[in-house]
């Protein structure tokens, strides 16, 4: 009766471990999508005149920071490290608070009516990257 008993014990403690590894690493999740978001933004071919970009660049920042964001980096000299293709002649990295923000930001009318100024002067590749907690 013993033996059963601290059997059934250790079945119990064994179910709890795993009960509590599960509860953290679905914490730890949780953690991990709430945490920083960062937008790569390339300008892949330019079709218009440089102004269309300065005037959206004026407009973007703004839009930017209302939804928590702020520039990183923007550069027009940009290099090739490792691989091959070419490398776009205009990029930037943009922090947001969460992935949330991020898709909060690129989806708001603010920044869609901006985005018709930026695409009537190129194609862009915009890429959210989740961050590290």
């Amino acid at each position: 009766m013993r033996i059963f008993t601290l059997t059934r014990l250790a079945v119990l403690i064994l179910i709890g471990l795993c009960i509590a590894g599960f509860m953290a690493s679905v914490g730890a999740f949780a953690q991990s999508t709430n945490g920083p978001a960062y937008v790569i933004v390339e300008r892949l071919t330019t079709t218009g005149p440089e102004s269309i970009q300065e005037e959206y660049g004026k407009v973007s920042r703004d839009i930017v920071a209302k939804f928590g964001g702020r520039y990183l980096a923007r550069s027009q000299q940009n290099a090739l490290l490792e691989g091959e293709g070419t490398v776009p002649c205009c990029m930037a990295i943009i922090a947001f608070p969460s992935t949330e923000a991020a898709k909060s930001w690129f989806g708001s009318p603010e920044n869609q009516d901006a985005a018709k100024i930026r695409r009537s002067g190129a194609t862009f590749r915009i890429v959210s990257v989740q961050g590290l907690p």
